[in-house]
């Protein structure tokens, strides 16, 4: 039983790493168009420049911003759960698989990095935003 599964595990695998070749040349191409195929990975820190600069990442943070500055506990909610819901859209997006198999092959590929240090910065916004909306006036 041991030579045949060897067998069959093998060839089973060289079938299987076939398949996903071209889907594997297209992905960076889709998810990221300006990457530039090097030897290195994409890191976590290159992910958290690259979300942090996307358009609605900008505006919640000059929401944050006019929170912090009005001190509006409303504004201190709105900004609170607009994070809360931007930290759980990147997890589910990166990280359910069922759907869409693209963002799987771009990790393995190397155009996308691990998204935990934008999703800890979010939740850590979250977090000082609830803060301010709880926090007793004076």
């Amino acid at each position: 039983m041991g030579p045949l599964r060897g067998r069959v595990t093998s060839t089973a695998g060289a079938l299987l790493t076939g398949l996903p070749g071209s889907a594997l040349a297209e992905v960076c191409d889709k998810t990221r168009p300006a990457w530039v195929r090097t030897d290195d990975p994409a890191t976590a820190w290159d992910e958290l420049l690259a979300l942090s600069s996307l358009p609605i990442t900008l505006a919640l943070f000059a929401l944050t911003g006019i929170a912090l500055a009005t001190r509006n506990r409303a504004s201190f909610v709105i900004s609170a759960l607009l994070w809360a819901s931007m930290a759980f859209v990147i997890a589910i997006d990166r990280y359910e698989n069922a759907l869409d198999d693209v963002q799987y092959y771009a990790i393995v590929e190397g155009c996308l990095g691990s998204p935990h240090l934008f999703i800890g910065l979010a939740i850590a916004i979250c977090a000082v935003m609830t803060y301010g909306a709880l926090r007793p006036r004076t």
